[in-house]
């Protein structure tokens, strides 16, 4: 008995060690989540392609991306081992797990049980969260008194000066990251989508909350944007360095311009609506055409992410991780300026001091940027617990904001600035006068469980 018990352990775990590992349903998934956002139909970043089988054992510019039954040479280990593995590019490294999973599989011989999968699961939108969700976007009309908030697949639209229950806009989208009401108050976009499957807009009446049209965009989530002045057209970031131009018309066709080389993390247009401002992950700030769909400008290179972009009407500003605020003169920066490089690599080689409009120091990261709707005051929002409201004519602060549920996601303004909304990754929404500084409303936008006491538990 008990060698035959040896037996069968030895026999289990031999079997259990040399299990077949399925490409469909356990290297496939590793593949989508880590490395599908830079090598797709849509990216094909190094001519290597990971969405179609015929494609994916082709391999790229450097090669086959793995030698079966050997992965000790083959590029795809070589490239998510060591101690500083190569990929996934800007991001974290692949858990031992993961990276066991691929190498196991390699080792079996590569097999292809299936092709990818691309079903995306359903949207669940509970009725009551266990905790409220981040605030990734927030909006504000004109007059300030109707406000929008992006709560993970949902946005919450809600009166300012009233304690009327918000109406609940559910999405499919597995996180929205851009909310905006258009320039007549008459339109509510939403932008998001759900990552490495589709990336999404959806158009919803402002007054009642009616879908008006939704369209999908990519195969990959959209971030943020900006409506253009005239309110036909919203222009938002994408995740293969490329900025959208969604026209309200569902008819239309979208546009796109390939500007950087990872996440358009914003965009901006300037007040006349011909140009954009984008910042990105590859940590640059470009201004674009909109009617060229061109780029006219790298106005600069941070050593951090750009998290954040804004235009008033004499410069573009960007702001990121290395918590510095920068504006940068239109005439100055696209006019008599020398570059090197050409195309999407162009850098200015003259003194950048001619066309920087430097603001003051901040305290932290700077997470988000807002002008009011005339363009004469910028809400910048830190990682620190406070809100500083600047005049864009002379980049002084006007006021500061204190004591915010930090860190801020997302801040909006008015359009003549005199109403702040922000929203935080706490899950609460605020607005306030930043005429006087005091509170007007503070808000959890969507219903949230309350715990269960001791006392209540024992009746």
């Amino acid at each position: 008995m008990r060698r035959f018990a040896i037996l069968f352990g030895l026999f289990w775990a031999a079997h259990a060690s040399g299990a077949d590992v399925s490409f469909q349903h356990e290297v496939w998934p590793i593949l989508k989540r880590h490395c599908i956002g830079c090598h797709s139909e849509q990216k094909k970043k190094g001519g290597l392609r990971l969405d179609d089988v015929a494609a994916l054992l082709k391999g790229g510019k450097n090669g086959p991306l793995f030698v079966a039954g050997k992965p000790d040479d083959s590029l795809l280990i070589d490239q998510v081992t060591g101690d500083t593995p190569e990929m996934p590019q800007n991001d974290a490294p692949l858990s031992r797990a993961k990276v066991k999973l691929l190498r196991d599989w390699v080792a079996q011989g590569a097999k292809i049980d299936g092709p990818p999968k691309s079903e995306v699961p359903p949207v669940v939108i509970p009725k009551f969260y266990t905790t409220a969700p981040a605030i990734s976007s927030v909006t504000i009309s004109s007059d300030g008194k109707r406000a929008a908030a992006a709560c993970r697949s949902e946005v919450a639209l809600f009166n300012v000066d009233d304690d009327a229950a918000p109406l609940r806009l559910p999405t499919d989208f597995d996180l929205i990251n851009h909310v905006e009401l258009s320039p007549d108050d008459q339109r509510l976009a939403v932008t998001g989508g759900s990552p490495q499957q589709f990336g999404g807009i959806i158009f919803f009446n402002a007054a009642d909350g009616t879908r008006q049209s939704a369209r999908r965009v990519g195969t990959d989530t959209l971030f943020k944007g900006n409506f253009a002045p005239d309110g036909q057209n919203i222009a938002v970031g994408g995740p293969t360095g490329a900025i959208y131009i969604i026209p309200v018309d569902e008819k239309a066709p979208v546009k796109s311009i390939e500007l950087h080389s990872d996440w358009v993390t914003a965009v901006a247009y300037t007040s006349d609506g011909q140009e954009l401002v984008s910042g990105s992950r590859d940590k640059t700030t470009k201004i674009s055409s909109v009617e060229g769909m061109n780029l006219l400008r790298s106005v600069d290179q941070s050593t951090e992410t750009i998290n954040a972009v804004a235009a008033d009407p004499l410069n573009a500003i960007s702001g990121g991780n290395a918590r510095t605020l920068v504006g940068y003169d239109f005439k100055q920066a696209l006019v008599s300026v020398q570059v090197s490089g050409a195309g999407n690599g162009a850098r200015p080689v003259s003194n950048r001091e001619q066309y920087v409009r430097s603001f003051e120091a901040q305290p932290d990261a700077i997470m988000a940027l807002a002008t009011s709707g005339d363009r004469k005051l910028l809400a910048v929002a830190t990682r620190a617990p406070e809100v500083r409201i600047y005049l864009t004519e002379n980049r002084q602060r006007k006021i500061t904001i204190p004591n915010v549920p930090a860190p801020v996601f997302s801040v909006a303004l008015n359009h003549d600035g005199s109403r702040l909304i922000l929203g935080s990754k706490t899950g609460i929404v605020q607005v306030w006068d930043t005429s006087t500084g005091k509170l007007i409303k503070s808000l959890t936008p969507v219903p949230v469980q309350q715990p269960v006491t001791t006392a209540a538990a024992g009746h």
